[in-house]
């Protein structure tokens, strides 16, 4: 009886299916282009918005279709920015919320920088093979970037970036979440550094006004 209800289990788990999480880890892009051979200069807060870049995702065709891909890219997008921008920024510091225009010269600051992740979307599927199927995924990511000084808007821009990766599926579709976390990571290094090139190449944001 006990292995009965096992097995009862055990199938209805495979039925239902599981969610494999992928969670990029916080990645900086080292390499950003800029036209000034100096950090940005004086004090600047950064707020970061990524309330938007957790999804789930399901495969495109029949295989591995009982199963889930969350994408949860919050984290990772929020470090990844702080790692790409602290080396391009005289002085960074993080904050919980936007500071007012107003009070930027109160608290020595020449700017309020807020970056907010806009959209993310992303695609699984399953390529059969002779002995083991793989993973084929893409990851489709845009964030967008502003920057307020103390007199008005310095900065406002928007920045796409896609991310591509194959992998073996494994024996229970688990592989997908290696794949999905590596295509993340990649639109994440392009986009996190597309807006390092946007903001430390702004003339206006150097001048300040």
């Amino acid at each position: 009886m006990k292995f009965r209800s096992l097995a009862v289990a055990v199938i209805a788990a495979a039925v239902s299916g599981c969610q494999y999480k992928a969670e990029p880890l916080p990645i900086a892009a080292y390499n950003v282009y800029s036209s000034y051979g100096d950090k940005l200069p004086g004090k600047y807060f950064l707020y970061v918005d990524a309330t938007v870049l957790s999804r789930s995702i399901k495969p495109s065709d029949i295989n591995c279709a009982a199963h889930t891909f969350p994408i949860d890219m919050r984290a990772g997008f929020a470090g990844s920015v702080r790692k790409t921008l602290e080396p391009l920024v005289a002085e960074l510091q993080v904050v919980d919320a936007p500071v007012d225009r107003a009070d930027l010269a109160a608290q020595g600051a020449r700017g309020m920088i807020v970056i907010k992740g806009e959209e993310l979307d992303g695609r699984l599927r399953v390529v059969p093979g002779f002995w083991t199927a793989g993973m084929e995924t893409e990851v489709e990511l845009a964030a967008s970037i502003t920057v307020d000084g103390r007199n008005g808007r310095l900065l406002g821009s928007t920045v796409g970036g896609d991310g591509n990766a194959q992998g073996d599926a494994g024996g229970f579709c688990e592989g997908g979440a290696k794949a999905m976390t590596d295509a993340a990571e990649k639109a994440m290094k392009q986009v996190v550094g597309r807006l390092g090139e946007a903001l430390t190449n702004s003339e206006r944001v150097r001048k300040g006004s």
